[in-house]
């Protein structure tokens, strides 16, 4: 490995992309955040700026996948990742390719400003969606035809 070179943590993922279909494989995170102490999330790589990631599917084959075309991914949550703090809220959620989702998001937004509306408006981009036990999304919102608030 060169000097210069940073080593990236292996994440296993499911990926849904916006035409219906998925792909298993691994992406690769920092395992420095640049915003804060700890590792990278998936949701700090997918808010980079660069708009391709390396993507190797479990095939081994070498992907590079355009993360506007990614409506959502499932992963298993790490342990050092950031603890949302907001207003927990149960949605449905359906995409462009005519899949739904239902589960969990964290409204994390300033005060006065709770409602599901608002968050989707001033969110920068992929948010989570908790939908069970080991059914943990982030969904890009983008691609989202749809989103009910179940309550």
């Amino acid at each position: 490995m060169s000097e210069y070179q940073v080593e990236k943590r292996p994440t296993e993922v499911t990926i849904y992309l916006a035409d219906g279909t998925e792909r298993e494989g691994t992406l690769f995170l920092s395992p420095f955040s640049s915003t804060r102490s700890g590792s990278q999330t998936l949701a700090e790589m997918l808010h980079e700026p660069e708009p391709f990631v390396p993507f190797i599917r479990n095939d081994k084959s070498f992907q590079l996948l355009n993360k506007k075309q990614i409506s959502h991914l499932r992963y298993r949550p790490v342990d050092d990742a950031p603890e949302k703090i907001g207003n927990p809220i149960e949605v449905t959620i359906t995409f462009i390719n005519g899949k739904t989702l239902s589960g969990t998001t964290i409204l994390e937004t300033p005060e006065g400003k709770g409602r599901l509306i608002d968050f989707l408006n001033n969110n920068p981009g992929y948010f989570s969606l908790n939908c069970g036990d080991d059914e943990h999304y982030l969904v890009n919102p983008r691609v989202i035809v749809e989103i009910a608030d179940q309550k």
